[in-house]
């Protein structure tokens, strides 16, 4: 293996600059995995207002008898119809969770039932 004292300017120079590119890029990283989690921390935030606003009652259930009753609610015909009628009208460059991220949500939260 080859001592420092035998590595040329140039390849010291080199290895500081890899060290630094995976610096920022761990830092790019950290900052987009922040930006997405408060993204998703701010919907989470959002979506519980918005049953608190048209549920006021939801606060006298615990989490588990609150799944069960939003699961039987998105059961309902008319409530279906109204996510079809949304999703129709949603445009068409809209920034929303994927498809996927919204499924695996739900996949979770009824694991919990």
């Amino acid at each position: 293996m080859i001592s420092q004292e035998e590595k040329s300017k140039k390849v010291l120079l080199a290895e500081e600059k890899l060290a630094q590119a995976k610096a920022q890029l761990n830092k790019a990283k950290r900052e987009q995995r922040a930006e997405i989690e408060k993204a998703k921390s701010h919907h989470k935030y959002m979506m519980g207002g918005c049953v608190a606003k048209y549920f006021p009652e939801c606060w006298d259930f615990s989490e588990q008898e609150m799944n069960r009753i939003i699961a039987c609610a998105f059961k309902n015909k008319d409530v279906l119809n109204m996510v079809a009628v949304v999703v129709k009208e949603r445009p068409a460059n809209a920034d929303y969770f994927s498809e996927s991220e919204v499924l695996e949500g739900a996949e979770d939260e009824a694991k919990t039932d």
